[in-house]
Protein backbone atom coordinates (compact mmCIF):
# COMPACT_ATOMS: atom_id res chain seq x y z
CA UNK A 1 0.00 0.00 0.00
CA UNK A 2 2.57 2.83 1.14
CA UNK A 3 5.81 2.98 -1.15
CA UNK A 4 8.52 1.24 -0.07
CA UNK A 5 9.58 -2.40 0.48
CA UNK A 6 6.75 -4.60 1.34
CA UNK A 7 6.97 -8.16 3.92
CA UNK A 8 4.50 -10.49 4.11
CA UNK A 9 3.11 -11.34 7.88
CA UNK A 10 5.29 -14.05 9.71
CA UNK A 11 4.21 -18.14 9.49
CA UNK A 12 4.13 -17.51 13.11
CA UNK A 13 1.05 -15.24 12.32
CA UNK A 14 -2.71 -17.34 12.58
CA UNK A 15 -5.15 -16.59 10.44
CA UNK A 16 -7.99 -14.33 12.09
CA UNK A 17 -11.25 -14.30 10.03
CA UNK A 18 -12.58 -10.77 10.55
CA UNK A 19 -16.30 -10.25 11.34
CA UNK A 20 -17.79 -9.71 7.87
CA UNK A 21 -20.89 -7.98 6.76
CA UNK A 22 -24.04 -10.26 6.75
CA UNK A 23 -24.27 -10.29 2.38
CA UNK A 24 -21.25 -11.34 2.16
CA UNK A 25 -20.95 -14.83 4.49
CA UNK A 26 -22.45 -16.84 1.87
CA UNK A 27 -20.12 -15.82 -0.75
CA UNK A 28 -17.14 -16.13 1.22
CA UNK A 29 -18.29 -19.76 2.69
CA UNK A 30 -18.66 -20.78 -0.79
CA UNK A 31 -14.81 -19.58 -1.82
CA UNK A 32 -12.82 -20.70 1.79
CA UNK A 33 -9.22 -21.80 0.39
CA UNK A 34 -7.19 -20.28 1.91
CA UNK A 35 -6.18 -17.43 4.65
CA UNK A 36 -4.48 -14.79 2.67
CA UNK A 37 -1.32 -13.12 3.94
CA UNK A 38 -1.82 -9.55 4.93
CA UNK A 39 0.41 -6.78 3.62
CA UNK A 40 2.83 -4.98 6.76
CA UNK A 41 4.58 -2.03 4.62
CA UNK A 42 8.29 -0.78 5.66
CA UNK A 43 8.53 2.77 5.91
CA UNK A 44 11.53 5.01 4.92
CA UNK A 45 12.83 6.31 7.87
CA UNK A 46 13.68 10.23 7.99
CA UNK A 47 17.16 11.67 6.52
CA UNK A 48 18.52 14.76 5.20
CA UNK A 49 16.19 14.07 2.21
CA UNK A 50 13.14 15.06 4.48
CA UNK A 51 12.12 18.08 2.87
CA UNK A 52 8.09 18.54 2.93
CA UNK A 53 8.36 20.00 6.82
CA UNK A 54 6.75 23.21 7.29
CA UNK A 55 6.42 25.12 10.83
CA UNK A 56 3.40 26.75 11.39
CA UNK A 57 3.45 30.17 9.47
CA UNK A 58 2.70 33.83 12.19
CA UNK A 59 -0.31 35.32 11.92
CA UNK A 60 -2.87 37.66 13.33
CA UNK A 61 -5.61 35.36 13.15
CA UNK A 62 -5.66 31.71 11.95
CA UNK A 63 -8.76 30.20 10.65
CA UNK A 64 -9.60 26.15 10.67
CA UNK A 65 -12.00 23.66 9.66
CA UNK A 66 -12.27 20.27 11.59
CA UNK A 67 -14.42 17.60 9.34
CA UNK A 68 -15.66 14.49 11.66
CA UNK A 69 -15.89 11.35 10.77
CA UNK A 70 -19.22 9.25 9.36
CA UNK A 71 -18.36 7.57 5.86
CA UNK A 72 -20.32 9.43 3.28
CA UNK A 73 -22.42 11.20 4.97
CA UNK A 74 -19.54 13.42 6.20
CA UNK A 75 -17.70 13.42 3.39
CA UNK A 76 -20.74 15.03 1.25
CA UNK A 77 -21.49 17.41 4.20
CA UNK A 78 -18.00 18.31 4.64
CA UNK A 79 -17.70 19.20 0.85
CA UNK A 80 -20.63 21.30 1.25
CA UNK A 81 -19.52 22.89 3.98
CA UNK A 82 -16.50 23.93 2.02
CA UNK A 83 -18.49 25.14 -0.39
CA UNK A 84 -20.90 26.97 1.68
CA UNK A 85 -17.90 28.72 3.23
CA UNK A 86 -16.22 29.59 -0.46
CA UNK A 87 -19.66 31.54 -1.26
CA UNK A 88 -19.11 33.59 2.07
CA UNK A 89 -18.04 37.05 1.88
CA UNK A 90 -15.37 37.88 3.69
CA UNK A 91 -15.35 40.76 6.53
CA UNK A 92 -12.33 42.78 4.16
CA UNK A 93 -14.00 41.91 0.94
CA UNK A 94 -13.18 40.04 -2.45
CA UNK A 95 -11.92 36.78 -0.73
CA UNK A 96 -14.25 34.47 0.59
CA UNK A 97 -14.33 33.25 4.18
CA UNK A 98 -13.08 29.80 2.36
CA UNK A 99 -10.09 31.33 1.36
CA UNK A 100 -9.38 32.80 4.64
CA UNK A 101 -8.97 28.60 6.11
CA UNK A 102 -5.25 27.98 6.67
CA UNK A 103 -5.36 24.55 8.16
CA UNK A 104 -8.11 21.17 7.28
CA UNK A 105 -8.46 18.58 10.31
CA UNK A 106 -10.36 15.34 9.18
CA UNK A 107 -11.45 12.28 10.88
CA UNK A 108 -12.53 9.21 8.73
CA UNK A 109 -14.89 10.42 6.18
CA UNK A 110 -14.42 13.71 6.41
CA UNK A 111 -10.65 13.03 5.25
CA UNK A 112 -12.14 12.05 2.07
CA UNK A 113 -13.08 15.53 1.37
CA UNK A 114 -10.33 17.21 3.41
CA UNK A 115 -8.16 15.36 1.51
CA UNK A 116 -9.41 15.60 -1.74
CA UNK A 117 -10.28 20.00 -1.48
CA UNK A 118 -6.29 20.01 -0.67
CA UNK A 119 -5.27 18.22 -3.19
CA UNK A 120 -7.34 19.37 -6.33
CA UNK A 121 -8.90 23.23 -5.46
CA UNK A 122 -7.74 25.35 -8.36
CA UNK A 123 -4.35 27.36 -7.64
CA UNK A 124 -4.61 30.74 -5.76
CA UNK A 125 -4.45 32.65 -8.75
CA UNK A 126 -8.49 31.36 -9.83
CA UNK A 127 -9.94 33.40 -7.65
CA UNK A 128 -13.31 31.90 -5.83
CA UNK A 129 -15.69 35.14 -5.84
CA UNK A 130 -16.70 36.97 -8.96
CA UNK A 131 -16.17 41.17 -8.14
CA UNK A 132 -20.17 40.72 -7.25
CA UNK A 133 -19.79 38.72 -5.05
CA UNK A 134 -20.85 35.23 -6.52
CA UNK A 135 -19.24 32.43 -7.07
CA UNK A 136 -16.81 31.84 -10.53
CA UNK A 137 -17.33 29.17 -12.85
CA UNK A 138 -14.17 27.43 -11.96
CA UNK A 139 -15.34 26.83 -8.54
CA UNK A 140 -19.04 26.04 -9.30
CA UNK A 141 -17.59 23.24 -11.59
CA UNK A 142 -14.74 22.13 -9.21
CA UNK A 143 -17.63 21.75 -6.49
CA UNK A 144 -19.99 19.93 -8.70
CA UNK A 145 -17.10 17.33 -9.09
CA UNK A 146 -16.65 17.41 -5.97
CA UNK A 147 -19.85 16.31 -5.15
CA UNK A 148 -19.93 13.98 -8.17
CA UNK A 149 -16.51 12.16 -6.71
CA UNK A 150 -17.70 11.85 -2.88
CA UNK A 151 -21.00 10.02 -4.11
CA UNK A 152 -19.25 7.03 -5.28
CA UNK A 153 -20.27 3.72 -4.27
CA UNK A 154 -17.05 2.89 -2.27
CA UNK A 155 -18.61 0.50 -0.32
CA UNK A 156 -19.78 -1.85 -3.06
CA UNK A 157 -16.40 -1.27 -4.95
CA UNK A 158 -14.32 -2.45 -1.87
CA UNK A 159 -16.43 -5.91 -1.91
CA UNK A 160 -15.73 -6.24 -5.26
CA UNK A 161 -12.36 -5.38 -5.39
CA UNK A 162 -11.81 -7.96 -2.56
CA UNK A 163 -13.36 -10.67 -4.49
CA UNK A 164 -12.00 -9.53 -7.94
CA UNK A 165 -8.31 -9.82 -6.82
CA UNK A 166 -8.55 -12.93 -5.25
CA UNK A 167 -8.77 -11.23 -1.35
CA UNK A 168 -11.07 -14.07 -0.72
CA UNK A 169 -11.48 -14.35 2.94
CA UNK A 170 -12.26 -10.42 3.83
CA UNK A 171 -9.37 -10.32 6.34
CA UNK A 172 -9.19 -6.53 7.81
CA UNK A 173 -5.33 -5.83 6.27
CA UNK A 174 -6.35 -7.05 3.11
CA UNK A 175 -10.01 -4.50 3.19
CA UNK A 176 -7.56 -1.94 4.11
CA UNK A 177 -5.26 -2.81 1.07
CA UNK A 178 -8.60 -2.28 -1.13
CA UNK A 179 -9.92 0.59 0.09
CA UNK A 180 -6.77 2.24 -0.28
CA UNK A 181 -6.36 1.18 -3.73
CA UNK A 182 -10.25 2.11 -4.67
CA UNK A 183 -9.66 5.83 -3.12
CA UNK A 184 -6.59 6.82 -4.67
CA UNK A 185 -7.78 5.22 -8.19
CA UNK A 186 -11.17 7.27 -8.21
CA UNK A 187 -11.21 9.38 -5.79
CA UNK A 188 -7.49 11.11 -4.38
CA UNK A 189 -4.96 9.97 -7.26
CA UNK A 190 -1.18 8.78 -6.74
CA UNK A 191 -0.57 12.31 -4.26
CA UNK A 192 2.30 12.44 -1.84
CA UNK A 193 2.85 14.52 1.40
CA UNK A 194 5.36 16.54 -0.50
CA UNK A 195 2.99 17.16 -3.09
CA UNK A 196 0.83 18.60 -0.36
CA UNK A 197 3.95 20.71 1.18
CA UNK A 198 3.96 22.25 -2.41
CA UNK A 199 0.94 23.18 -2.53
CA UNK A 200 0.68 24.80 0.94
CA UNK A 201 3.76 26.63 0.28
CA UNK A 202 2.67 28.55 -2.88
CA UNK A 203 -1.04 29.01 -1.15
CA UNK A 204 -2.58 26.69 -3.12
CA UNK A 205 -4.08 24.56 -0.29
CA UNK A 206 -4.70 24.65 3.12
CA UNK A 207 -2.52 22.71 5.77
CA UNK A 208 -3.49 19.18 6.20
CA UNK A 209 -3.84 17.35 9.57
CA UNK A 210 -5.46 13.77 8.95
CA UNK A 211 -6.39 11.93 12.43
CA UNK A 212 -6.01 8.25 13.09
CA UNK A 213 -5.37 6.47 16.34
CA UNK A 214 -2.17 4.46 17.58
CA UNK A 215 -3.47 0.92 18.88
CA UNK A 216 0.00 0.53 20.27
CA UNK A 217 -0.25 3.11 23.06
CA UNK A 218 -3.87 4.79 22.29
CA UNK A 219 -2.38 7.63 20.86
CA UNK A 220 -3.80 10.10 18.46
CA UNK A 221 -1.37 9.52 15.23
CA UNK A 222 -2.08 12.76 13.15
CA UNK A 223 -0.66 12.73 9.51
CA UNK A 224 0.76 16.25 8.32
CA UNK A 225 3.82 18.20 7.19
CA UNK A 226 3.88 20.39 9.94
CA UNK A 227 6.81 20.08 12.68
CA UNK A 228 6.61 17.63 15.49
CA UNK A 229 6.35 20.41 18.07
CA UNK A 230 2.99 21.99 16.08
CA UNK A 231 0.42 20.64 18.27
CA UNK A 232 2.36 20.10 21.27
CA UNK A 233 0.49 22.44 23.15
CA UNK A 234 1.45 23.30 27.15
CA UNK A 235 -0.98 23.11 28.86
CA UNK A 236 0.65 22.79 32.68
CA UNK A 237 2.24 26.04 31.66
CA UNK A 238 -1.16 27.83 31.02
CA UNK A 239 -2.44 26.33 34.24
CA UNK A 240 0.35 27.51 36.02
CA UNK A 241 -0.09 30.96 34.58
CA UNK A 242 -3.78 31.11 35.50
CA UNK A 243 -3.06 30.19 38.93
CA UNK A 244 -0.13 32.57 39.53
CA UNK A 245 -2.38 35.40 38.69
CA UNK A 246 -4.83 34.53 41.03
CA UNK A 247 -2.12 34.27 43.70
CA UNK A 248 -2.43 30.33 44.05
CA UNK A 249 0.42 27.92 43.56
CA UNK A 250 0.25 24.22 43.23
CA UNK A 251 2.14 21.05 42.69
CA UNK A 252 1.21 18.72 40.36
CA UNK A 253 1.26 14.71 40.51
CA UNK A 254 3.81 13.15 38.20
CA UNK A 255 0.51 10.97 36.97
CA UNK A 256 -1.19 14.63 35.93
CA UNK A 257 1.33 15.46 33.77
CA UNK A 258 1.96 12.10 31.88
CA UNK A 259 -1.64 11.96 31.35
CA UNK A 260 -1.58 15.65 29.57
CA UNK A 261 1.13 14.14 27.32
CA UNK A 262 -1.18 10.78 26.68
CA UNK A 263 -3.55 13.09 24.53
CA UNK A 264 -1.03 14.93 22.55
CA UNK A 265 -1.06 13.84 19.02
CA UNK A 266 1.55 11.98 17.82
CA UNK A 267 3.24 12.95 14.23
CA UNK A 268 5.17 10.93 11.83
CA UNK A 269 8.40 12.33 12.70
CA UNK A 270 7.98 11.15 16.06
CA UNK A 271 8.51 7.40 14.70
CA UNK A 272 10.99 8.69 12.74
CA UNK A 273 8.86 8.46 9.51
CA UNK A 274 9.97 10.71 6.62
CA UNK A 275 6.04 11.66 5.43
CA UNK A 276 6.86 12.94 2.28
CA UNK A 277 6.38 10.11 -0.20
CA UNK A 278 3.49 8.75 1.73
CA UNK A 279 0.21 8.67 -0.36
CA UNK A 280 -2.43 10.79 0.90
CA UNK A 281 -4.68 8.42 0.33
CA UNK A 282 -3.09 5.75 2.37
CA UNK A 283 -3.44 8.49 5.27
CA UNK A 284 -6.89 8.74 4.57
CA UNK A 285 -7.23 4.96 4.30
CA UNK A 286 -5.70 4.63 8.24
CA UNK A 287 -8.10 7.50 9.17
CA UNK A 288 -11.15 5.79 8.00
CA UNK A 289 -10.25 2.06 9.20
CA UNK A 290 -12.91 0.67 11.22
CA UNK A 291 -11.58 -2.60 12.48
CA UNK A 292 -12.84 -5.33 12.41
CA UNK A 293 -14.22 -4.72 9.28
CA UNK A 294 -10.97 -2.67 7.56
CA UNK A 295 -7.81 -2.10 8.90
CA UNK A 296 -5.49 -1.54 11.32
CA UNK A 297 -3.17 -0.99 8.89
CA UNK A 298 0.47 -2.58 10.19
CA UNK A 299 3.78 -0.86 9.42
CA UNK A 300 7.23 -0.70 10.16
CA UNK A 301 9.45 2.09 9.69
CA UNK A 302 13.17 1.45 8.02
CA UNK A 303 15.32 -1.68 9.38
CA UNK A 304 13.34 -1.57 12.69
CA UNK A 305 11.26 -4.59 13.44
CA UNK A 306 8.97 -2.91 15.66
CA UNK A 307 5.33 -2.79 14.35
CA UNK A 308 2.83 0.25 14.44
CA UNK A 309 -1.04 -0.53 14.17
CA UNK A 310 -3.17 2.23 12.63
CA UNK A 311 -6.51 3.30 11.97
CA UNK A 312 -9.90 4.14 12.97
CA UNK A 313 -9.64 8.12 13.67
CA UNK A 314 -12.70 8.63 15.28
CA UNK A 315 -12.08 5.86 18.45
CA UNK A 316 -12.08 8.63 21.26
CA UNK A 317 -12.73 11.91 18.97
CA UNK A 318 -14.49 11.96 16.14
CA UNK A 319 -14.55 15.85 15.21
CA UNK A 320 -11.30 16.05 13.64
CA UNK A 321 -11.61 19.06 16.12
CA UNK A 322 -8.69 18.08 19.27
CA UNK A 323 -5.88 17.91 17.23
CA UNK A 324 -6.54 21.30 15.42
CA UNK A 325 -7.48 22.84 18.99
CA UNK A 326 -4.02 21.89 20.30
CA UNK A 327 -2.17 23.28 17.25
CA UNK A 328 -4.06 26.43 17.34
CA UNK A 329 -3.12 26.57 21.65
CA UNK A 330 0.55 26.07 20.65
CA UNK A 331 0.49 28.70 18.42
CA UNK A 332 -1.31 31.32 20.11
CA UNK A 333 1.52 30.23 23.71
CA UNK A 334 3.95 30.84 21.35
CA UNK A 335 2.72 34.27 20.21
CA UNK A 336 3.02 33.45 16.46
CA UNK A 337 -1.26 33.69 16.14
CA UNK A 338 -3.83 36.42 18.36
CA UNK A 339 -6.82 34.84 17.69
CA UNK A 340 -8.30 31.85 15.99
CA UNK A 341 -11.44 30.40 14.89
CA UNK A 342 -12.42 26.86 14.30
CA UNK A 343 -15.58 25.73 12.57
CA UNK A 344 -16.22 22.26 13.12
CA UNK A 345 -18.63 20.68 11.06
CA UNK A 346 -20.44 17.72 12.52
CA UNK A 347 -22.00 15.22 10.99
CA UNK A 348 -21.28 12.43 13.85
CA UNK A 349 -24.63 10.06 14.04
CA UNK A 350 -26.67 11.31 16.65
CA UNK A 351 -26.81 9.54 19.67
CA UNK A 352 -30.74 10.32 20.49
CA UNK A 353 -31.53 7.91 17.13
CA UNK A 354 -30.20 4.66 18.55
CA UNK A 355 -32.30 5.55 21.94
CA UNK A 356 -35.45 5.38 19.89
CA UNK A 357 -34.50 2.17 18.03
CA UNK A 358 -33.15 0.35 21.07
CA UNK A 359 -36.68 1.59 23.06
CA UNK A 360 -39.03 -0.53 20.23
CA UNK A 361 -36.44 -3.21 20.04
CA UNK A 362 -37.49 -6.75 21.94
CA UNK A 363 -35.58 -9.29 20.13
CA UNK A 364 -31.69 -10.40 21.06
CA UNK A 365 -28.67 -8.69 19.35
CA UNK A 366 -27.09 -10.59 16.16
CA UNK A 367 -24.24 -9.97 13.80
CA UNK A 368 -26.63 -9.80 11.37
CA UNK A 369 -29.17 -7.39 12.84
CA UNK A 370 -28.06 -4.78 15.16
CA UNK A 371 -24.99 -2.29 14.23
CA UNK A 372 -22.53 -3.20 17.31
CA UNK A 373 -20.54 0.29 16.59
CA UNK A 374 -23.20 1.60 19.37
CA UNK A 375 -20.88 -0.32 21.51
CA UNK A 376 -17.86 2.48 21.33
CA UNK A 377 -20.61 5.40 20.65
CA UNK A 378 -21.33 4.70 24.37
CA UNK A 379 -17.31 5.82 25.57
CA UNK A 380 -17.39 8.26 23.06
CA UNK A 381 -20.16 10.06 24.23
CA UNK A 382 -18.25 9.98 27.48
CA UNK A 383 -15.55 11.06 26.40
CA UNK A 384 -17.18 13.85 24.24
CA UNK A 385 -19.01 15.44 27.28
CA UNK A 386 -16.43 15.60 29.21
CA UNK A 387 -14.23 16.93 27.04
CA UNK A 388 -16.93 20.08 26.64
CA UNK A 389 -16.60 20.42 30.36
CA UNK A 390 -12.95 20.13 30.99
CA UNK A 391 -12.72 22.80 27.95
CA UNK A 392 -15.49 25.13 29.24
CA UNK A 393 -14.78 24.94 33.07
CA UNK A 394 -10.77 25.76 31.76
CA UNK A 395 -12.36 28.50 29.86
CA UNK A 396 -13.95 30.35 32.50
CA UNK A 397 -11.03 29.72 35.14
CA UNK A 398 -8.72 31.80 32.54
CA UNK A 399 -6.92 28.73 31.63
CA UNK A 400 -8.10 28.52 27.68
CA UNK A 401 -8.66 31.88 25.75
CA UNK A 402 -11.82 33.17 25.82
CA UNK A 403 -14.61 33.47 22.82
CA UNK A 404 -13.03 36.47 22.10
CA UNK A 405 -9.37 35.17 21.06
CA UNK A 406 -10.16 31.36 19.85
CA UNK A 407 -14.15 30.74 18.73
CA UNK A 408 -15.30 27.13 18.20
CA UNK A 409 -18.18 27.37 16.34
CA UNK A 410 -20.11 23.64 15.69
CA UNK A 411 -22.01 23.14 12.66
CA UNK A 412 -24.44 20.39 13.24
CA UNK A 413 -25.59 18.58 10.48
CA UNK A 414 -28.76 18.16 12.35
CA UNK A 415 -29.22 21.84 13.20
CA UNK A 416 -30.20 23.09 10.02
CA UNK A 417 -33.64 25.28 10.65
CA UNK A 418 -36.21 24.57 7.90
CA UNK A 419 -39.18 26.46 6.75
CA UNK A 420 -42.39 25.59 8.44
CA UNK A 421 -43.80 25.24 5.06
CA UNK A 422 -40.73 23.39 3.45
CA UNK A 423 -40.84 25.78 0.65
CA UNK A 424 -36.86 25.07 1.49
CA UNK A 425 -36.93 21.57 0.75
CA UNK A 426 -35.09 20.38 -1.91
CA UNK A 427 -36.40 19.29 -5.19
CA UNK A 428 -35.28 15.61 -4.98
CA UNK A 429 -36.61 15.22 -1.73
CA UNK A 430 -40.46 16.04 -2.59
CA UNK A 431 -41.83 12.52 -3.60
CA UNK A 432 -40.26 10.69 -0.76
CA UNK A 433 -42.66 8.01 1.05
CA UNK A 434 -43.43 8.37 3.61
CA UNK A 435 -43.53 12.37 2.77
CA UNK A 436 -41.50 15.09 4.32
CA UNK A 437 -44.11 16.82 5.37
CA UNK A 438 -42.28 18.99 8.34
CA UNK A 439 -39.14 20.20 9.28
CA UNK A 440 -38.84 17.94 12.18
CA UNK A 441 -39.71 15.56 10.13
CA UNK A 442 -36.68 16.41 7.83
CA UNK A 443 -34.59 16.68 10.64
CA UNK A 444 -34.90 13.52 11.79
CA UNK A 445 -34.24 12.21 8.20
CA UNK A 446 -30.88 13.57 8.62
CA UNK A 447 -30.44 12.40 11.88
CA UNK A 448 -31.30 8.95 10.45
CA UNK A 449 -28.91 8.49 7.19
CA UNK A 450 -26.15 5.90 7.67
CA UNK A 451 -23.21 5.59 8.46
CA UNK A 452 -21.95 3.84 5.53
CA UNK A 453 -19.25 4.26 2.11
CA UNK A 454 -22.38 4.69 -0.17
CA UNK A 455 -24.98 7.54 -0.04
CA UNK A 456 -27.59 5.28 -1.83
CA UNK A 457 -30.74 8.06 -1.79
CA UNK A 458 -30.49 10.99 -3.83
CA UNK A 459 -32.60 12.79 -1.55
CA UNK A 460 -30.28 12.66 1.78
CA UNK A 461 -27.83 14.01 -0.73
CA UNK A 462 -29.43 16.95 -1.39
CA UNK A 463 -30.68 17.10 2.11
CA UNK A 464 -27.08 17.41 3.51
CA UNK A 465 -25.82 20.05 0.70
CA UNK A 466 -28.55 22.48 1.79
CA UNK A 467 -28.03 21.52 5.44
CA UNK A 468 -24.46 22.75 5.31
CA UNK A 469 -25.27 26.11 3.19
CA UNK A 470 -28.24 26.51 6.03
CA UNK A 471 -26.06 26.13 9.12
CA UNK A 472 -23.30 28.23 7.79
CA UNK A 473 -25.92 31.38 7.00
CA UNK A 474 -27.42 30.33 10.60
CA UNK A 475 -23.66 31.26 12.26
CA UNK A 476 -22.88 33.84 9.50
CA UNK A 477 -22.70 36.88 11.82
CA UNK A 478 -20.81 35.26 14.29
CA UNK A 479 -18.08 34.20 11.78
CA UNK A 480 -17.97 37.55 9.96
CA UNK A 481 -17.87 39.51 13.21
CA UNK A 482 -15.20 37.27 14.69
CA UNK A 483 -12.83 37.79 11.65
CA UNK A 484 -14.09 41.35 11.81
CA UNK A 485 -12.12 41.48 15.09
CA UNK A 486 -15.51 43.00 16.57
CA UNK A 487 -17.31 41.30 19.91
CA UNK A 488 -19.61 38.31 18.66
CA UNK A 489 -22.63 37.17 19.13
CA UNK A 490 -22.97 33.62 20.91
CA UNK A 491 -22.80 30.61 18.64
CA UNK A 492 -23.59 27.19 19.47
CA UNK A 493 -21.89 25.61 22.07
CA UNK A 494 -20.70 22.25 23.09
Amino acid sequence: MWRGQTVKQSMDDRCRFCWLPAALWTACALIVTACASPEITRLPKVGSETTCITPAVQQDTVVGVALSGGGSRAALYAAAGLEALGRLKSPQGGSSVLEQVSYLSSVSGGGLAAAYYALHKPAHETPMLAADGTMTQAYQTFFTDFQTKLAQDFQSALIWRQLGAGRFILNSALAAQSLHEILEESLLGPGTFADLAARQQSGDSPTLLINSTLYNNGRRFMFTTLTPDAAQYDFIADLDRSLISRGITRTYPEVMKKRWESLLPVSPLELQIDPCPLKVAVAVTASASFPPLVGPITFTVGDELDYWHTGDGGLYENLGLESLLFTFQKQMQDHKVRRALILAFNSSYPFSVGFKQLKQRSQPWTLFNYDFSRIPKVMEERATAYWSLFYRSLQIEGVFPDDASLRILFLNHESAQWDEDLSDLPEACRHEDPPLSSPEDVQQRLAMIPTKFVMESECDRHLLHTAAAKVVMQNRQTILEFLADRPASKGPAQ
